[in-house]
């Protein structure tokens, strides 16, 4: 054997080997692909019920202005903001029920016309329409939300005579 030989056999060899490892690896990485979204299929189909909801609704000043750049919250990750004239229209996922739970925060302070507290309000839902299939179970609904703000400055101690909050200071 000539050494051009030698060197083509060593050099065909190694390319074979190569490709021979490239095909397991792409045999791997095939197989934990199709795990992976087997286990993302089977969540979905073996997971916790759940439901779809939407809420419309306006966000607004003890005085009745719109209050523009408020934080609207359901859990930890999903987050909306009003518009312009304090609307907003939320879509989110949750387990079954008949009510789901909105945080109102003013993270802009006096850009919007003072500061307000952060205020949760639990939302009654309608369902708009039945579960089709597995553990979705519905899409539920509420519209004309109205939420009032209750300013940071405004003092909320009741009136010592009635025990009541003044009206302007209601949340």
């Amino acid at each position: 054997m000539r050494i051009v030989d030698t060197i083509m056999v060593t050099t065909t060899d190694t390319a074979i080997t190569t490709l021979i490892n490239m095909r397991k690896l792409s045999r791997i990485f095939i197989c934990v692909f199709a795990a992976a979204t087997l286990a993302s299929c089977s969540k979905e189909q073996n997971g916790d019920p759940f439901i779809l909801f939407e809420v419309h609704g306006k966000v607004m000043d003890a005085a009745g202005n719109p209050l523009e750049g408020i934080n609207v919250i359901a859990g930890q990750a999903d987050v909306q903001k009003t518009n312009i004239n304090g609307n907003f229209t939320f879509h989110g996922r949750t387990v079954p029920s008949d009510h789901v739970l909105l945080t109102f925060e003013d993270k802009d302070g006096d850009d919007n016309g003072g500061e307000f507290v952060t205020k949760t309000v639990e939302i009654p839902l309608r369902q708009k329409s039945p579960g089709t299939s597995g553990n979705y179970k519905g899409t539920f609904f509420a519209g004309e939300v109205e939420v009032v703000m209750v300013s940071k400055n405004v003092e909320m101690n009741p009136d010592p005579e009635s025990g009541l909050i003044p009206q302007g200071n209601r949340n």
